[in-house]
Order: structure tokens, then sequence, then C-alpha cells
């Protein structure tokens, strides 16, 4: 069996899949698989992954699936049928260092836990390049979500049934909340061999005010809901949930909404605040809102969450917001 299972989701990715799996080939660590599925592309990406399933039968798997299901569905299929002890995702228009394996490898090995985290580094069309390293506290499964650059002990993920969103988009914020609530221990490491390519045409790099982002983490935290019981959280992990969904959801009204113009905005900051009083009530006390905390968060999250939950506070935050739409 092999040790490490790495699973590609493929959909139209005809310019970039080569790159991918090159990278994946070239790694300084052999033993491992690669499961490679096709959602239904509509370009010659399944011609492609042929190709390389063709040239290493003893490496790559080619799996195809009967209809389209999104990649965070594709992923869990992957998941499901890895024969590695651990689990890594790779997004079929990134790549990885040559000792990006081994890395993951050898820091799951030498401490125990159930998921390795690690950075990663922002491709802007191979023009600039950022590099974006994981912050070691609580927060790291929370408000880091995304399951690339990140190695996953496979007994943890089945044991818990854990699951990717339906949605389209979410789907890793998804997964993510569901690993916290199970318990998840981690380990950071301080590495980023992840090359996270910013495509346009990907359902990320496509989002825009038009899209209504702050309905989709809406609807990913419903499907949290009734995947798990937060009755079972400790206050602790249901505060760190609540300012989760505050993070997420200032992001979309912030990120994803300047440039609309006040009614979109006005749209979206009325859907945000009615939201937020059906999911948490009590979502205004929470002790984590601050410019210098909580401790462990990013800089740009405290300041973010802090300054618009203390302009909610004197009832500002309101214009706060239509002033982002119109930038």
């Amino acid at each position: 069996m092999p040790k490490v299972t790495i699973v590609v989701p493929v959909y139209n990715v005809e310019k970039y899949l080569s790159r991918c799996l090159d990278s994946i080939m070239a790694q300084t660590y052999k033993d491992y698989e690669v499961i490679c599925i096709d959602d239904c592309s509509l370009d010659s990406s399944k011609e492609i992954m042929e190709s390389y399933a063709e040239c290493e039968p003893d490496k790559i798997k080619a799996l195809y699936n009967e209809k389209n299901i999104g990649p965070g569905k594709t992923k869990e299929r992957g998941m499901r049928i890895a024969k590695g002890e651990y689990i890594l995702f790779i997004d079929s228009d990134d790549y990885i260092k040559r000792d990006y394996v081994a890395t993951y490898l050898e820091a799951m090995q030498t401490h125990t836990c159930d998921v390795v985290i690690g950075g990663y580094i922002r491709d802007m069309e191979g023009k600039r390049y950022r590099v974006h390293k994981a912050k070691n506290s609580d927060w790291s499964l929370l408000t880091y979500p995304i399951v690339c650059a990140k190695m996953f002990r496979k007994d943890f993920l089945i044991k818990n049934n854990l699951e990717f969103s339906k949605l389209r988009c979410g789907e890793d914020t998804f997964f993510s909340l569901c690993a916290f609530s199970c318990g998840a221990s981690y380990h950071v490491i301080d590495y980023a061999g992840y090359y996270y390519y910013f495509n346009q045409k990907s359902i990320t790099g496509s989002m825009n005010y038009e899209k209504k982002f702050e309905r989709i983490i809406s609807q990913v935290f419903d499907e949290y809901f009734e995947w798990f019981d937060i009755s079972k959280l400790s206050e602790k992990d249901y505060r760190m949930l609540e300012y989760t969904y505050i993070t997420n959801m200032v992001n979309a009204l912030i990120t994803y909404g300047h440039g609309g113009r006040i009614k979109r905005m006005r749209d979206k900051y009325d859907f945000f605040m009615s939201d937020v009083r059906k999911k948490f009530p009590d979502y205004a006390s929470n002790k984590y809102y601050g410019l210098f905390r909580p401790k462990g968060q990013t800089t740009k999250i405290r300041f973010g969450v802090g300054l618009v939950m203390l302009l909610h506070k004197i009832h500002l935050d309101k214009l706060f917001f239509y002033f982002i739409s119109l930038i």
C-alpha cells in the first residue's frame, strides 16, 4: 500500500493540468499514489489525464464522474477510495515543490496529529508571487480553511465521516468546520511548498459582487448545522465558530462587495444582519472581537473583524460598508 494518496480533482484545466501532474511526478519522495478524477470536463483535460495514467500506470489512477458533482464532492470521492495512510489534496490548476510530499510526511510521522498545516505561495498568473505562512494557533483550522497545503490522516477522516459541502463554492470552509468540530489535532510547519495559482476562470477567481458570496457563506453554515450538533461544542469552541462566521461574512462584504454600489451593498448588509441574528442570536457579546485580539489570529482578520464590530457597536458599520461599495 502507498504511504500517501494525492487526490487531484480535474475540470476544464487543459492549460494547467500537465504542470500540476509534472510537479507531482517530480517529488523526491516516491511512495505515493495519485487519484485523478475528471468531473465531466468539456475541454481536453480528460485526454491529458489519461496520457499521464498510461505512462505511469503504477502511480496514477484515472477516474471519471458520471455527472458533474463539483470540486468538493470529487475530492470526497477520491478520499474515500484512497489507499494511502495520509491524504493530500491538490487542485489541478496548482502545483507543488519537489520536497512537498516529503516535508509533510516527515512532519506527520514526527508529530502525533490528524492534520499537518503548511503555508502556500500565491502565483498571480506568473507575474507575482506572495508567500503566505500558516500561523500556529487555535485558529489554524477554522480561519485558514483551504484543504490544500495540508496533509490529513485518513483514519481520522473516515472515522468521523468527514464530508465536503454539496455547494460548488465554500466546500473547503465546510470541511474545515467539520474537522474542527470533530476535535482534529494538528501541527503547523514553517513551510510553503504549495503554489496556489490565481485562475480568473475558476469559481473563486470569478467571484464578484454579483455572485452574492454572503449567501454562499450562509448556506455553508446551514449545511454545517445539519451535519453537526453545535450543542456538543464547548463555550470556547462555540464562540470561535461564531467568530469564524463573522470573519467570513465581513470578508464577503468587503472583498466581494466593493464596487457594487450602495443598493447592492444594502441588500448584502441586510442579509448579513438577518442571517447572523438567526444563527448566532448572542453574536454581539463575543469577547474575541477587537483590533488586537484574538491571540493567534492574523493581523488582517483581527483588524477587519475588530473594526467592523466596533463600528457595529456604535451603529456606523452600515455606512462603512456603503463606503466600501463605492470604491
